[in-house]
């Protein structure tokens, strides 16, 4: 008699990162009872339980490749948590601060010091630099570069002196927030430098106009990608990083990094599944753009004998870069086979988008004169600010189960997209239910599978009654139900090679005289 048992091929890896995820077998019940740090797939001869009050976080893609785990067991039981917050995709590098200081004419150290003091000059400032994009499909893209900033350096004349202006430059452009189930939001601009200065009693040296530096344009934002209710999921994706600050007479700060998305949570029973713990993927926030450089004044540089604010080179503030893009949501995939009791909190927010740097403030000159010595002043104004970069979208969650009106399957669900002035989309939940699996056929079927775990050889020891009329016909499928190797075998001992594959979850289905059956086995 045929003894039907239903179950599904139900493994989703994520390609970038399984070939860096361990698989751990383990022979009986394995009980979480203190805080521990892990990632990988790990599959369970028995029932997976979190204690209350315990956390298991998951190792991070950024430290080993992996960010993900993916627990198959007969029973699942979390009461405590698992928390898979920032262990997705990175979030891009931060932008350099603009550093450089040129000059068409030779004089790119008069930005600072006194030289060349009756000759005309050029100075040029160095805008923000961008940061770089996020990792993962849906990674957030950097911002642009801010412009330079430029003017005239200070001239001591026969019959009057003349102050040198610099305008400030830009800083860089935000970075977008990154994707996954929701859309990141793009980035904000850099702020820009300035060029206006207040003067009272004296002239600037115009040779070469004071132009300010405009800040770079924010990145724009990666799209989503995965289905909303397939069989598949992902980790989720980084934010780009933060723009660099502009300089100026003093230097700016560089940009800090995006946010790193949500890891991914996979969890495979074919028992029983209860949840009343957390189980969250959230993405990382966005941290803040590079401050702008700071304007001075350089010391008086005329050899006479009135000290006043006509004989200084004097710079404006330049713009901060604008902030670095949050990680997006990651993914959470449930599948249940018995009684789902599924009450706890299911979470993969998106990540905010990170703030403005600091403004780059101007500088100021008071003169009192005396003598023949005339009163004068000159102060020069601070830089605009920058804005955000833009929020991570939200994950991904998933819940397969026999039966969507089980009236324990109530889960507190979240997968809102990051906030701020540049805010993520949502993300998305699905409640998949009525599947079909596939047969495991009678136990009189006698065939074996072995070493399981393996490395690189499985060995096959098919029924007595295979032979050349009438050949077993063998298909490998992975985790996703996708065929990956198929094979005809004549002879009942064979070896196959199936050093190619990833590690992880793999099955091998075997047809022979109208039947069919399956095994479970995994590569390490």
């Amino acid at each position: 008699m045929i003894k039907r048992i239903y179950f599904i091929l139900s493994l989703a890896f994520c390609a970038n990162a399984v070939a860096q995820c361990d698989s751990v077998q383990v022979g009986n019940d394995m009980t979480v009872s203190s805080d521990i740090l892990i990632s990988g797939t790990y599959v369970i001869d028995g029932t997976f339980t979190i204690q209350s009050g315990v956390t298991v976080f998951v190792t991070p893609h950024t430290t080993n490749g992996c960010g993900e785990l993916k627990i198959y067991a007969d029973e699942i039981i979390i009461n405590g948590t698992i928390n898979g917050n920032y262990a997705g995709f990175g979030g891009g590098a931060g932008g350099f601060k603009g550093q450089s200081v040129s000059s068409i004419t030779g004089h790119s150290t008069s930005l600072t010091t006194c030289g060349d003091s009756g000759t005309e000059g050029h100075i040029s400032i160095e805008g923000g630099m961008a940061g770089e994009d996020g990792e993962g499909s849906g990674g957030g893209f950097a911002g642009a570069d801010g412009q330079d900033g430029s003017g005239s350096k200070q001239y001591c004349g026969n019959f009057g002196d003349e102050a040198g202006l610099i305008g400030g430059a830009g800083g860089a452009g935000g970075g977008a927030g990154g994707s996954y189930g929701g859309t990141g939001a793009p980035g904000s601009n850099g702020g820009n430098g300035t060029n206006m200065a207040t003067v009272s009693d004296l002239d600037i040296e115009d040779s070469y106009g004071a132009t300010l530096g405009t800040g770079g344009t924010g990145g724009n934002q990666g799209s989503a990608y995965g289905t909303l209710s397939g069989r598949d999921i992902q980790l989720g994706s980084g934010g780009a990083g933060a723009g660099g600050g502009g300089r100026s007479f003093y230097l700016g700060s560089d940009g800090f990094n995006g946010g790193a998305g949500g890891g991914l949570i996979f969890l495979h029973a074919t028992g029983d599944v209860t949840i009343d713990g957390t189980i969250s993927v959230d993405g990382q926030d966005g941290t803040f753009g590079g401050n702008g450089g700071s304007g001075d004044a350089t010391d008086d540089c005329c050899s006479d004998g009135c000290n006043g604010c006509d004989e200084r080179t004097f710079s404006c503030g330049s713009g901060p870069g604008a902030g670095s893009g949050g990680g997006s949501g990651g993914g959470i995939f449930i599948e249940c086979l018995g009684l789902a009791d599924i009450q706890g909190t299911l979470s993969a927010q998106g990540g905010a988008g990170g703030g403005s740097g600091q403004v780059g403030n101007g500088a100021t000159c008071d003169y009192g004169g005396g003598g023949f010595c005339s009163s004068n002043s000159m102060s020069t104004s601070n830089s605009d600010i920058a804005g955000e970069g833009g929020a991570g979208g939200g994950g991904r969650i998933k819940t397969y189960v026999s039966d969507c009106a089980q009236p324990n399957l109530a889960p507190s669900v979240d997968v809102n997209g990051g906030t701020g002035s540049n805010s993520g989309s949502d993300g998305n939940y699905a409640e998949i239910c009525g599947y079909v699996g596939i047969e495991h056929l009678s136990e009189s079927f006698l065939w074996s599978v072995y070493p399981n775990p393996f490395n690189e050889l499985v060995n096959l020891h098919l029924p007595e009654t295979v032979n050349a009329n009438t050949p077993a016909q063998i298909v490998v499928i992975d985790a996703l139900g996708k065929v990956v190797s198929q094979y005809s075998f004549e002879q009942t001992i064979n070896t196959i090679n199936l050093n190619h594959l990833n590690k992880g979850i793999y099955f091998i289905q075997i047809q022979h005289n109208g039947l069919q059956d399956i095994r479970k086995i995994s590569k390490q």
